[in-house]
């Protein structure tokens, strides 16, 4: 229980300025990959009741994870201290990737249903960039992509939920069929930690960028847009699905639209918006001739 003394300051004590506190900032998390058990690759049956899923068409379903029900004893430090302060965003140590957010189903769906963006992922690469859960990354599975990299900030993210969603999907044999799965030849990876470290120590580029809810925080702009120019291909997309505006954290499309035209780099374009409710868009950017 907090207490809270009224008690008044002695007036013949000397007066003194208060001392600034240090400001410390948290050491970003390095780059590192996490990878696939043996069981993991033979493909994983997760319990009914601790799934969800999402429709992406009538035709393609990705089931996943739901978090909450995630033994509490099972999870570090970083996320039990966000649960703790009920809070989606710790900087520097979790950036809700537990949490599946609106913006990543709206994408989906474009991906699912839109012929011009379904031809997108055939036989390409693609880097699925904060995939929290890995619904994006999944359905480029399903899509046809040759290579989908899995990138989150926290490790535990990825150990927890995102490999098991992508082995429940893509891994293993049919339930009806019992043939192996058709999206399990695609090649994976999944990658924990901060951006820069990232573009540091993975050489690949990719022929499509998926992103949802990346803009939140207007101080890693600069860090993001460096990101795509180092791991986009020069013909290739970038798909990125955001709220218009972020509420308490000063992240918004608007802004992160100037911060792009201030680069010079790429151009950008609203390919899906959303009027009711929480306003939300896509944009597809491209690199500029």
């Amino acid at each position: 229980m907090f207490k809270f003394s009224f008690n008044l300051p002695d007036e013949s004590a000397e007066t003194k300025e208060p001392e600034k506190p240090t400001e410390t900032k948290t050491a970003e998390y390095e780059c590192e990959e996490v990878l696939l058990s043996e069981d993991l690759q033979k493909g994983v049956t997760i319990n009914p009741d601790h799934l969800h899923v999402f429709p992406a068409t009538v035709d393609i379903l990705v089931e996943y994870l739901n978090c909450v029900s995630l033994p509490k004893e099972e999870l570090g430090l970083d996320i039990l201290s966000a649960e703790m302060d009920h809070s989606d965003l710790i900087p520097g140590r979790y950036e809700g990737g537990l949490k599946v957010w609106e913006c990543t189903f709206d994408l989906g769906e474009l991906m699912a249903e839109n012929d011009e963006y379904k031809k997108l992922f055939e036989k390409a690469s693609v880097l699925d960039l904060g995939c929290g859960s890995g619904i994006l990354g999944i359905l480029a599975v399903k899509l046809g992509a040759s290579k989908v990299v899995f990138q989150d900030y926290n490790r535990e993210v990825l150990e927890k939920v995102t490999v098991k969603n992508y082995s429940c999907n893509c891994r293993g044999t049919d339930a009806e069929s019992g043939e192996e799965s058709s999206s399990s030849d695609a090649e994976v990876q999944f990658f924990s930690g901060d951006w820069s470290s990232f573009v540091d120590k993975v050489e690949d580029q990719y022929d499509v960028i998926l992103t949802s809810e990346t803009i939140y925080s207007p101080s890693n702009y600069a860090k993001l847009i460096d990101l795509f120019k180092k791991k986009l291909k020069p013909s290739g997309v970038i798909l990125l699905a955001a709220k218009t505006y972020y509420f308490g954290v000063g992240g918004n499309l608007r802004l992160f639209e100037k911060a792009l035209e201030t680069d010079g780099y790429f151009s950008s374009e609203t390919i899906w918006e959303c009027e009711s409710g929480v306003k939300r868009e896509i944009l597809k950017i491209k690199s500029k001739p």
